[in-house]
């Protein structure tokens, strides 16, 4: 007599119940996952941001060593420095950054990269500037705020617009220290610093 072993199988109710755990588990790890990808993105925003200060202070070596004035802190530059564009111009004419560097730079994850339009030239848009730059002047302390992530504005709430939306910010001062700030600090000036002597960013 031939014995048959018998198959086993998931029934479908028992396949459902594990298909709910997976659904569950995912949802309590999601937002955690997203928390951490973001931080990680705004790492790389403030890794960014000092960049443009370190290419940004070259400049003003150099202006204060040969009394130019067309480079420099952007509240300094006697050409009328008002524009996002200039400032991106002004470290590509003198070669203290290269255009193609500024287009990564001056960007923010999930913000599409600036056009190079030559070895020497950028077309910045409001679209693909993922920072905020105010008119810094040699003058001002150095706790003076310098650059911020677009998504803040100083002393209010985080809003939520590109690049980080509510998740946090970036924040870089004219010493050169800066820091990814939680959305709890938006508002706490005293933490962050003070606003420049000329309080009108550069517009985008």
């Amino acid at each position: 007599m031939k014995l048959f072993k018998r198959l086993t199988a998931f029934t479908l109710v028992e396949l459902l119940v594990v298909i709910s755990i997976i659904a569950i588990l995912a949802s309590l790890a999601l937002p955690a996952i997203t928390g951490a990808i973001a931080k990680a993105q705004m790492g790389q925003a403030l890794s960014n941001a000092k960049q443009i200060y370190t290419a940004t202070l070259t400049a003003v070596g150099d202006a204060a060593s040969t009394g130019a004035t067309n480079f420099g802190w952007p509240g300094d530059i006697t050409n009328g420095m008002t524009t996002v564009q200039n400032f991106a111009d002004m470290l590509i004419t003198n070669d203290f950054l290269k255009a193609q560097d500024v287009a990564k730079v001056f960007t923010c994850a999930g913000m599409k990269q600036a056009l190079v339009t030559g070895s020497n030239s950028v077309t910045l848009s409001a679209d693909n500037v993922g920072f905020t730059f105010y008119k810094v002047q040699d003058s001002d302390a150095g706790s003076t705020v310098f650059i911020t992530t677009k998504n803040y504005e100083y002393g209010k709430a985080l809003t939520t617009n590109a690049p980080f939306k509510e998740n946090g910010f970036v924040f870089f001062r004219k010493a050169g220290d800066g820091a990814v700030y939680k959305k709890s600090q938006a508002t706490d000036t005293n933490l962050l610093g003070s606003l420049p002597t000329n309080q009108t960013p550069l517009t985008p």
